[in-house]
């Protein structure tokens, strides 16, 4: 039976989903204000460009680092570190200061939000409550996620207009993201309670060793996780792509498509999410979700091949897309709720999450580059079209490692 979630709870759920919100706001401002951000920096496209390849970079190469960091010490104040770091970044960003100064502030900016930060709020999350209840946890901090990135990115548009599209609006936006961040930081230092879920089922409080890291490394769970994740987030960059196939290929307008963009990346998500989690927890298996949500992508993306690349097949191809993106919301809400599942003890789930993170996010290494390449390989919409064969490779081979991953754990219940 579904348990109720006390008020402290919801408090855990409602700092960390805004942590994981705010701490990535200033870092990706450039997707949203690219030709205003450029010109007030300074900076050329290959210089723009420069500090988020170093933000790339460091954030991958600190995700195993941060998971050790996570189960070494405590989680909220890690979190806090890292928001209130990221906001103090900000309020030097906000001064637009010279090429050099701003590589290190975006070198900051990778090295917190995922050193300090990244397994630090997924190993919070997992603290928050029991096994039964870790699908709605991931999934409604992920939606929660979703809802305050889209109230602060509107509310931010709505300030930059009225502040007159300029420098001085920009740095507003700036200043009052990196408001946010600090005061978000102040909050889980005070507010976020941790540890109500103890390292072990005999209440000790067991610390990382090597031998630790050994294990989990031993462990076929923690690559098919791994395998899960990056197949899934594979499949969603590449449905990035699907704007530009709508007014590309299929002749939608550029509003038509900004609409659909701002439902495939927020609306969905902070609905999917949590509807993911709460499916997980009332069938009671986390896994089985996941193969639901692949065999979702997988027919989506088989309809969106077969369907005919013209107008008159606007309706069914939107239709498939919010079918194919709940499938991936859903799983994202979700995956890393299947450490639990998969039995990983708690006081390793830092250094699990690292380790899965770190393989999990590579598509950030290689998806845009293939894709890229795929558009200016095949002309039109056979360039397209493969990268939706590619996106459906990937489901299938996510399926074939969620598939996998339930059998092992279907074996271990019976054995147990």
């Amino acid at each position: 039976m579904k348990s109720k979630f006390h008020a402290q709870t919801y408090m855990g759920i409602v700092l960390l989903g805004l942590s994981g919100a705010a701490i990535y706001l200033l870092p990706y401002l450039r997707w949203s204000y690219y030709d205003a951000l450029m010109e007030a920096s300074g900076l050329n496209n290959t210089q723009f460009g420069m500090t988020m390849s170093v933000y790339g970079v460091l954030a991958m190469i600190f995700y195993p680092v941060g998971g050790i960091m996570a189960d070494r010490f405590s989680a909220k104040k890690l979190l806090s570190i890292s928001v209130i770091g990221a906001g103090i970044l900000g309020l030097w960003y906000s001064t637009f200061p010279g090429y050099a100064a701003q590589i290190m502030i975006y070198a900051g900016w990778g090295i917190l939000s995922t050193l300090t930060f990244w397994s630090a709020m997924m190993k919070a999350t997992r603290q928050l409550g029991g096994s039964e209840e870790q699908g709605r946890l991931f999934g409604l901090v992920e939606g929660g996620r979703g809802v305050l990135s889209t109230a602060v990115s509107f509310a931010a548009l709505f300030a930059f207009s009225k502040m007159g599209e300029g420098l001085a609006g920009l740095r507003g936006i700036i200043i009052g993201m990196s408001v946010i961040n600090i005061v978000t930081g102040i909050l889980i230092f005070f507010f976020l309670k941790e540890g109500q879920r103890k390292n072990e089922e005999n209440g000790e409080q067991k610390k990382l060793v090597l031998a630790d890291i050994a294990d989990i490394l031993r462990k076929p769970a923690v690559w098919l996780i791994s395998l899960i994740i990056v197949c899934c987030y594979s499949v969603y960059l590449g449905s990035t792509y699907l704007t530009p196939y709508f007014t590309n290929v299929i002749g939608a307008t550029a509003s038509f498509a900004a609409l659909l963009s701002i439902m495939r990346s927020y609306v969905l998500q902070f609905v999917c999410a949590p509807a993911g989690g709460a499916l997980a927890d009332r069938i009671g298996s986390i896994t089985k979700v996941i193969n639901a949500c692949y065999l979702v992508m997988v027919a989506a993306l088989v309809l969106i091949i077969l369907l005919p690349t013209t107008k008159g097949a606007m309706v069914p191809l939107v239709a498939v897309l919010i079918i194919l993106c709940a499938g991936i919301f859903a799983m994202r809400g979700i995956y890393f709720a299947t450490i639990d599942e998969a039995d990983i003890p708690m006081h390793v789930t830092g250094t699990a999450v690292g380790i899965v993170s770190i393989i999990g996010f590579t598509p950030d290494v290689f998806m845009s580059a293939l894709c890229g390449k795929l558009l200016d390989s095949f002309e039109g919409a056979a360039g397209y079209r493969a990268i939706f064969i590619l996106m459906l490779a990937f489901a299938l081979a996510g399926l074939i490692s969620a598939l996998l991953l339930l059998k092992m754990n279907q074996k271990k219940e019976n054995n147990e």
